[in-house]
C-alpha cells in the first residue's frame, strides 16, 4: 500500500502541476517541504527511541558508511541520474544550448527521466521499501508520496505530464526492494528486523535534518549499513 501511495501521489501531483502549477507560489512551497522536513525528523527519532542495541547498530552505521563511502554510491547515482538525463534528452548540442540560455528543456521524456532520477534514487526510497517489507510499517513511503506529490507539481508545471510516468517506474524500483525484504523476514530475527528499523529512522532523520537546514549529508554513502544485519544473520 505504501507503494501504491506514493505512486497515486506522483500521479495526482503531475495533474496538479499540469493545470494550476503555475499558480503556486515558491514561499508556498517553501513552507510545506520545511514542515515536511520537521516531521521527517520527528518520525526518524521515533524509529530509534524503542531500540536496545545502541553500540551494534552504530558499529553497523560506520561499516555500512565507510563501505558506501569507498564505493562512493552518492556520487554513482548522481552520474548514473546524468546519465539517463543525456540518453532522454532531445541532444547533447540542444541540451548544452538551452543551458547556456537559462532555458528549461521541455517535453515527455525530459519529465519522465527528471522525475524518475528524483524519486527513484534517493535513500528514502530504499529505506522505506525495506522497511514497509520487514515490519510492514509504510510511514517512510507515506511521506515520501507526500514530497513526491509536491515535487511532482513543481517539474510537471516546467516539464509537463512525462512526470506522471515517472510512477511507473517507482512502483517498479521500490516494488524490487519491497519484495527483497519481504523474502527475508522470514529468515531473520526479531533483533535484526529492529536493528534495521533503527539504521532506517537515523537515515530518515539526516533526510529531514538535509530538508531543513539545506545540509549535504551523502545519505545514499549509508545504504551499505541497512544490509549488514542481514549479512551477520546468514553468516554468523
Amino acid at each position: 500500500m505504501g507503494n501504491l501511495v506514493n505512486c497515486a501521489a506522483i500521479i495526482l501531483g503531475s495533474l496538479i502541476g499540469f493545470f494550476i502549477g503555475h499558480k503556486f507560489k515558491e514561499d508556498m512551497k517553501n513552507i510545506v517541504m520545511e514542515c515536511t522536513g520537521l516531521f521527517i525528523v520527528i518520525v526518524g527519532v521515533k524509529s530509534t527511541i524503542n531500540s536496545k542495541r545502541d553500540i551494534i547498530v552504530l558499529i553497523y552505521l560506520i561499516i555500512g558508511s565507510i563501505i558506501g563511502q569507498i564505493i562512493d554510491i552518492d556520487l554513482k547515482l548522481k552520474n548514473f541520474g546524468l546519465f539517463l538525463e543525456k540518453k532522454f534528452s532531445s541532444g547533447k548540442k540542444n541540451s548544452e544550448k538551452n543551458f547556456k540560455n537559462g532555458e528549461n528543456e521541455k517535453g515527455f521524456a525530459k519529465g519522465f527521466s527528471t522525475a524518475t532520477i528524483l524519486f527513484c534514487t534517493g535513500a528514502m526510497s530504499i529505506v522505506g521499501s525495506i522497511n514497509s517489507g520487514l515490519t510492514g510499517d509504510n510511514t517512510t513511503l507515506n511521506i515520501k508520496a507526500i514530497l513526491d506529490g509536491i515535487i511532482s507539481i513543481v517539474i510537471t508545471s516546467l516539464y509537463g505530464i512525462g512526470v506522471a510516468f515517472s510512477a511507473i517506474s517507482v512502483f517498479i524500483y521500490q516494488g524490487f526492494f519491497y519484495l527483497f525484504a519481504n523474502y527475508l523476514k522470514p529468515y531473520l530475527t526479531e533483533n535484526t528486523i529492529s536493528d534495521i528499523n533503527f539504521l532506517g529512522g537515523i537515515m530518515v532523520m539526516a533526510i529531514g535534518i538535509n530538508l531543513l537546514f539545506k545540509k549535504e549529508i551523502k545519505i545514499a554513502n549509508m545504504l551499505p549499513a541497512l544490509f549488514i544485519p542481514i549479512v551477520v544473520e546468514i553468516f554468523m
